[in-house]
């Protein structure tokens, strides 16, 4: 289609230069139009001479002035009375009508990108000039919604900018439209789910099951519908449901999934065992069915809360540990993936600028811990 409008384009080109060669000139055509009507007056001049209607002064200006606009229509009629050369009128037509596409077709093509596939509508909403500002970006695909609400794409293009800015409710108001216009994925339900949880401050509300449910019978394998129903037992209570389906989840996992540390860190906290974020001397008395372990079946029976805080307080001793002796790289892999698991990523960064200084002379420990801070997305 768009080759047919360069085509029509260069065809109209072409014959705006054509048409002033093929106008025929029409001085000379003038110029005798002009001397049959100079010769018509002073024949009247005459009559009116003859008949007394004008005097013999004012009869002899008239002719005189006649006579003057007649030479003078008689000298441009020869100046222009040549005919026209038809021959180079062709040529200079033949030429335009060849070299005008012949040079354009070239530097379109040396210039232009006439392979560049087309770009879809939300594509164009969703990108942005590299320094452009992002809510004025948003706005723009927020009034091109209010045009078009039937544009399932932009609405999945502008949820995750809501969830992230804490807009829950428009989170949840454009994944339910998206799923209602473009229609329903496993992606697309578990995407609602955890803007359901998000905006319950991480509780797996009835709704959000209810997604992450409708998700798991289209795609009994999808993780992220299977990581917040674990968590929905956990906070239900069912701690032996919530470590069965986190450890089917793990067993599932492929070996490079970033979600791996997350899950593994749920089931710990799951099951108590603290002692893995205890100290190494304390960690070390435990074994088998030794006293941490035992510690371990009491955690496990408190309530969630409880092991939060206990959970926090093992942390906190840990990383005090470390800051007295921070020669030891499992002590900061522990670290890291608590943090990581309570959500708490600014600790984590500092935890990770620690160990970069504590480990700095063992490359290869120091390798271990930034390849963890980069699979748990910790910044530095």
């Amino acid at each position: 289609m768009i080759w047919l409008i360069f085509v029509f384009l260069t065809g109209a080109a072409v014959l705006a230069v054509l048409a002033p060669l093929a106008a025929k000139s029409a001085s000379a055509s003038d110029a005798s139009t002009d001397k049959a009507f100079f010769g018509e007056q002073l024949a009247e001049i005459e009559r009116e001479r003859a008949e007394g209607l004008l005097d013999p002064a004012d009869a002899e200006g008239a002719r005189v002035e006649a006579a003057r606009r007649l030479l003078r229509a008689s000298e441009t009629d020869g100046a222009t009375a040549q005919p026209s050369n038809r021959k180079t009128r062709v040529v200079a037509a033949l030429a335009t009508l060849l070299l005008v596409p012949a040079l354009a077709i070239p530097l379109y093509l040396s210039v232009g990108a006439a392979g560049l596939p087309d770009v879809p509508l939300a594509a164009r909403l969703a990108a942005t000039p590299p320094h452009a500002d992002l809510s004025a970006a948003v706005a723009q695909i927020e009034a091109h919604l209010v045009e078009r609400p039937d544009d399932g794409r932009g609405f999945e293009v502008v949820a995750p900018f809501y969830l992230r800015n804490g807009r829950y409710d428009d989170a949840i108001h454009a994944y339910v439209e998206a799923l209602r216009l473009l229609g329903a994925t496993p992606t697309r339900y578990a995407a609602l789910g955890e803007a359901y949880v998000m905006a319950a401050q991480g509780e797996v509300t009835p709704d959000a099951r209810r997604v992450f449910d409708a998700a798991l019978a289209l795609d009994a394998t999808h993780p992220m519908s299977r990581y917040y129903l674990a968590l929905a037992a956990a906070q239900d209570g069912d701690t032996a449901k919530a470590d069965e389906l986190w450890s089917k989840l793990l067993a599932d996992a492929p070996a490079d999934a970033g979600y791996r540390e997350l899950v593994r860190a749920q089931i710990e906290k799951l099951r108590g065992e603290a002692s893995q974020s205890a100290p190494s001397g304390e960690a070390g008395k435990s074994s088998g069915e030794g006293p941490a372990s035992e510690q371990g079946k009491a955690v496990a029976a408190m309530p969630m809360a409880d092991q939060q805080a206990f959970i926090r307080s093992m942390v906190e001793r840990l990383a005090g540990r470390l800051a007295q002796n921070g020669d030891d790289v499992e002590g900061w892999l522990k670290l890291l993936r608590a943090y990581s698991a309570l959500s708490e990523p600014e600790k984590a960064k500092a935890a990770l600028k620690d160990a970069s200084k504590a480990l700095a002379g063992k490359p290869a420990d120091l390798a271990r811990v930034e390849a963890l801070a980069a699979e748990l997305n910790i910044e530095r």
